[in-house]
């Protein structure tokens, strides 16, 4: 676009040239000190837009450069955390192989390890298929029990060439003969899942009504029964109602038990298949 002010100053130095050209040498240092005079304000402005154009260009490419580099921080970022995340899962499975083989040194049983390779989402607390059969372990059988660090966990059922079925605990199948770790009061724990619409939590009945118990108190087997050998935790007292015409009455009385062992999640368990 064409401006009359560009124009009259391209003009004035145009003329000032021509005179300072054409004047004896004696005025050209005047001519010079005028020209300085007049133009150096406008050579002051165009230094300064310079000057100013050069700064937003360089603040632009150090934007794309920040952008750039938090890009990059977030992918490290992400790569960083995914390596956190399998480094933890390392950890917790660490931990709980040196539970298990701390479990097994302890206990004077034979002790067949698994691992829970399928579980029914609709049948989520009767039973459970270990990676274990008759092809593994000449001595896996039905009826044998099936334990954790944390607790007994329940027993086996349909035994396999290669998978075995495992009742758990909190099924209504599953009957321990257990004894209580203070009182002593014994009685027979089962599971009553179907009962209570498949919250997982056990009974236990036939306890003597003279016999008291308490809530906290540890459950342990007896014995008694052939299937589950003596002294495996079983889990601890959550209810002990008190005798009452309405409940507990007759011979016996009962309560509630909550499982110690997470059967919720169930990875890695033991098979007892005989004595050490």
């Amino acid at each position: 676009m064409f401006r009359p002010a560009y124009f009259i100053c391209g003009v004035i130095v145009l003329l000032i040239a021509i005179v300072g050209y054409f004047l004896p040498a004696q005025y050209k240092d005047d001519i010079q000190q005028i020209s300085m005079n007049v133009f150096s304000p406008i050579w002051r402005s165009v230094g300064w837009v310079k000057e100013t154009t050069g700064e937003v260009v360089g603040d632009v490419k150090t934007l794309e450069q920040l952008q750039s580099e938090n890009a990059l921080l977030r992918q490290n970022n992400a790569r960083l955390m995914t390596q956190y995340s399998q480094l933890n899962a390392v950890q917790i499975e660490n931990a709980r192989l040196k539970e298990m083989l701390g479990f097994k040194q302890s206990k004077p049983y034979e002790l067949l390890a698994c691992r829970v390779i399928e579980r029914d989402p609709s049948n989520w607390w009767n039973a459970v298929i270990v990676n274990r059969g008759f092809r593994d372990h000449p001595d896996i059988a039905s009826d044998q029990p099936v334990v954790s660090p944390r607790g007994v966990v329940g027993k086996t059922g349909t035994v396999g060439p290669y998978t075995t079925r495992v009742i758990l605990l909190v099924d209504e199948n599953c009957k321990v003969s257990v004894v209580t770790e203070n009182s002593r009061a014994r009685g027979i724990v089962q599971g009553a899942t179907s009962i209570n619409g498949g919250n997982p939590f056990c009974r236990i009945n036939f306890v003597d009504r003279n016999t008291p118990f308490a809530v906290g108190e540890r459950l342990f087997t007896t014995g008694l029964g052939g299937t589950f050998p003596a002294n495996l935790l079983i889990g601890t007292i959550s209810q002990a109602p008190p005798l009452s015409a309405e409940r507990n009455f007759g011979l016996f009385r009962d309560g509630k038990v909550q499982p110690t062992a997470d059967l919720n999640n169930l990875e890695e368990l033991f098979i007892v298949t005989g004595v050490k």
